[in-house]
């Protein structure tokens, strides 16, 4: 059991690591979005990751009720604006899929499924990190940005 929870926590530290380097710019960066390496966060993408991180605190600490409010929250984020910045049918299908894994999230941190709650949030994770990747790749040609 210590194996399979050290597992799951040391996979889930280099997901955070990987969430935490992508960066989307959908608003104007404050002092506080500038990070040690020059990037920088923005304010939804700050809130996805503490959502994110919490998710993983709570699975840690086997914390259902954490795990299910943060899955919560981040399924409700999905549905603001800042974060359809594209309309394209690929994006809509990430954004459905990201959907799919955080109530898979809180369904099974409802029942008290560590296990299917830590699997519910890895797929979630890795909808992130797809979607992300999407939008870097896609980035010119989706999102019309201003002459420099």
């Amino acid at each position: 059991m210590m194996k399979r929870l050290f597992a799951i926590m040391l996979s889930s530290v280099v997901v955070i690591g990987l969430l935490s380097s992508l960066n989307l710019r959908a608003d104007p960066p404050s002092p506080e979005d500038h990070r040690d390496d020059g990037s920088l966060l923005t304010p939804l993408m700050r809130m996805k990751l503490e959502k994110s991180k919490a998710i993983l605190e709570g699975l840690t600490l086997e914390d259902y009720d954490k795990v299910a409010s943060n899955a919560r929250s981040l399924r409700l984020l999905s549905t603001e604006s800042g974060w359809n910045v594209i309309q394209t049918r690929e994006y809509a299908d990430q954004s459905r899929d990201f959907q799919r894994a955080a109530d898979l999230v809180v369904e099974a941190a409802e029942e008290k499924d560590i296990h299917r709650a830590t699997m519910g949030y890895v797929a979630m994770t890795v909808r992130c990190v797809e979607c992300h990747s999407y939008m870097r790749k896609h980035r010119k040609e989706l999102i019309k940005l201003p002459s420099e």
